[in-house]
């Protein structure tokens, strides 16, 4: 049955290769890939900062920092958002191809083009509404229930998410039209090992 895993086993050195052969398009996508992670990262940072010392000056001085809460919800908001296009772009969603392995090259790529159309619809739905949410939120002056930040702030980091997203999805999506190998773009390291279960 033949499927393969592939496992990093050395994930600070990363060589960048992408299936489309347009290196100058690659090169754009790959560094703001690697901006958004970068961000993401320090926002991760940020997070567990902030949470040290929110437990720090809760148990030794017994003074909780009620502003961390809140703005950890907020940055766990981006992380989450942000990070969703960079792991598409390089092939790290989660995919079951238990049933697509047994289908022949043109049957998988009617797949990949449907299944890339349908989630470049639905992602545009849902990027709209939550941008109207924002925008919504914005108008209104809605601020959080603590220390009265507005919402609107890590509102907007849902539809800039998804609107990466979605942008990463359409350029994998004209890729596979236009008949290239591999229509999703994946950035690899050279020693990542496939294994067979």
């Amino acid at each position: 049955m033949g499927g393969k895993i592939a496992i990093n086993l050395d994930p600070i050195f990363v060589e960048k290769t992408m299936s489309d052969p347009v290196p100058s398009q690659n090169s754009v996508l790959i560094r703001l890939s690697d901006g958004i992670i970068l961000l993401s990262g320090i926002a991760v940072l940020a997070i567990t900062l902030l949470i040290s010392f929110d437990v720090l000056m809760r148990y030794f001085l017994d003074q909780p920092q009620l502003f961390v809460d809140e703005l950890t919800s907020f940055l766990l908001v981006g992380v989450i958002f942000w990070g969703t296009a960079p792991t598409f772009l390089r092939g790290g969603h989660i995919r079951v191809d238990l049933l697509t392995n047994h289908l022949g090259s043109k049957a998988r790529k009617v797949m990949r083009l449907v299944s890339l159309s349908i989630g470049i619809c639905f992602l545009g739905i849902v990027t709209y509404e939550t941008l109207v949410s924002a925008v919504v939120a914005y108008g209104l002056g809605r601020v959080s229930a603590v220390m009265l930040y507005p919402l609107w702030v890590a509102m907007v980091f849902i539809p800039l998410g998804l609107a990466l997203m979605v942008l990463f999805m359409a350029l994998s999506l004209v890729r596979e039209w236009k008949g290239k190998e591999g229509g999703e773009p994946r950035i690899e390291s050279p020693s990542a090992q496939e294994i067979s279960p």
